[in-house]
């Protein structure tokens, strides 16, 4: 399977704008995806192709049609369920090769019990099974859709510095849950976009898979140490019990706080997600190298 356009969608977001940055480095014809009524700018020199706000499907699949797109990429927040659908669909029938649909993120949707403590990562798997649904269909003239899922844990350098990771940086706070020594996957942006690109250049060896990436495995403690050398600064210590602190935000996420929901996916995405050994992780497979850990923080902090 030879991808040679890709389109993108959500190319101004947190990963999205390092992800159109790569694409414009690789091999790959790029067109951004943009709505009629959106604000967005993009680097130059970016092929832009507006779509309807709504979405309509038969405009979409024109459009795909039209310009060729072999692989959609979608970089939007998993919470987009319909709106993934529905350029999904539009894919399919246009003849798309491959989607990689928004599944990037903290956490595991393929896990059941990770979508029983989210109900976020429900909405990726809804995705996910809609993409195999559609794959499992003939396409006449064209051969059938293929999809990757791509599972890359808290992306490190944006949530190192916006406490995602349970660090505040500023003041100097670790939020060390049940003890600290739990290792757990995160991936910087410059490597999860690595990763898509790898993903479309291994179009056969991906295909129709979930796949699981990190460019760091570390502990809260290990993490700690280096903050605490790169800064020059010790830290307080304030130890959490991950049960303790899942049972006060989640009942609050369940009415529909988003920043309890942030609280959840901060919590789980330290204590569940240590991809190594797990069966679909892709380091090897992608030829991906894990990053240096000091070396990463001193960049996410530099920046």
């Amino acid at each position: 399977m030879s991808i040679k356009t890709v389109a993108l969608i959500g190319g101004t977001g947190t990963l999205g704008a390092p992800l159109l940055y790569a694409l414009h480095a690789s091999p790959f014809t790029i067109h951004i995806l943009n709505r009629t009524s959106s604000k967005s700018t993009y680097p130059s020199p970016t092929s832009v192709l507006t779509i309807p706000d709504d979405l309509d499907v038969s405009t979409l699949t024109t459009i795909f049609k039209e310009n060729a797109i072999d692989a959609l990429v979608i970089a939007l927040a998993g919470s987009h369920v319909a709106t993934a659908k529905k350029l999904i669909e539009a894919a399919f029938n246009a003849g798309v090769k491959r989607v990689i649909p928004p599944d990037f993120g903290s956490c595991d949707s393929a896990d059941e019990k990770t979508n029983e403590i989210l109900p976020l990562m429900k909405g990726k798997k809804d995705v996910r099974d809609y993409l195999i649904e559609l794959q499992e269909k003939d396409r006449e003239g064209v051969g059938r859709m293929t999809w990757t899922s791509l599972i890359t844990g808290h992306f490190f350098d944006f949530g190192l510095t916006c406490g995602l990771l349970n660090f505040d940086v500023k003041n100097r706070i670790a939020y060390i849950l049940d003890g600290g020594d739990v290792n757990f996957s995160n991936s910087t942006l410059p490597f999860i976009s690595e990763a898509v690109i790898r993903i479309l250049q291994r179009s056969e060896e991906t295909a129709n898979k979930v796949l699981y990436v990190h460019s760091l495995r570390a502990t809260q403690n290990e993490l700690l140490a280096v903050l605490e050398k790169v800064t020059g600064a010790m830290f307080e210590k304030i130890e959490q019990s991950s049960e303790e602190e899942l049972a006060k935000s989640r009942p609050k996420m369940l009415k529909g706080d988003k920043e309890a929901q942030e609280e959840v996916v901060a919590v789980w995405g330290i204590v569940a997600t240590d991809w190594a050994g797990r069966e679909g992780f892709a380091n090897g497979l992608l030829g991906l190298e894990e990053e240096d850990l000091e070396s990463v923080v001193r960049k996410a902090l530099g920046e």
